[in-house]
């Protein structure tokens, strides 16, 4: 019934909505989102019911349920995707995706990002550091290829990290895409001091 999965995770504030965005311009199917705000402008690229499933979670008939609600959207056929943090791993490894894209970005430039997001919160660095341990233990033990993608490159222009992730889904990327998908300004908005 459904094509091949690419499952995007990282840090909150390390790229993942930038590198989910990039498999969407390129017409990979993420369902019905969360809507875009001022943290993020273009889009969160998170499923809504993954969202609230992550939040409460409700593994209730999973993962049949999540192949229900792609057909009951429109899906078809074709490459789809999950952008979620760590936390998803329970939902998505059922689903078994033929890829997993991890996002990185320096760590200095995720706190500066997320004081700016979240500047009430004092325990950013421990959150961080909890976080990455997550990301990192589940890109270890995933049961498919994993690739690592520096996010601060693709700003850059250097889609050579990426590549191998659109090869495994079966898309071919395009840099032109690619290139007008990017905003470096929204990148490096909370980056800078």
């Amino acid at each position: 019934m459904s094509g091949p999965g690419v499952w995007i995770t990282g840090q909150s504030r390390s790229g993942t909505s930038m590198t989910a965005g990039l498999f969407a311009a390129h017409g990979v199917w993420f369902g019905r989102c969360k809507p875009a705000d001022w943290h993020n402008p273009k889009g969160y690229f998170e499923h809504m019911d993954i969202v609230r499933r992550v939040g409460s979670g409700d593994r209730t008939d999973w993962p049949d349920a999540w192949w229900w609600m792609m057909e009951a959207e429109g899906y078809q056929e074709g490459p789809w995707a999950i952008k979620k943090g760590p936390a998803a791993w329970p939902w998505v490894r059922p689903l078994k995706p033929v890829v997993i894209v991890g996002t990185e970005r320096p760590s200095d430039q995720i706190l500066r990002s997320r004081m700016r997001t979240f500047p009430d919160n004092t325990h950013q660095k421990r959150t961080m550091a909890r976080v990455q341990a997550r990301v990192d233990r589940v890109l270890v033990e995933a049961p498919c290829p994993v690739v690592r993608v520096d996010t601060s490159r693709l700003v850059a222009g250097d889609y050579a990290a990426i590549l191998p992730a659109f090869d495994l889904l079966g898309v071919t990327f395009d840099a032109a895409v690619a290139e007008s998908w990017i905003e470096p300004g929204l990148w490096n908005r909370g980056a800078t001091p």
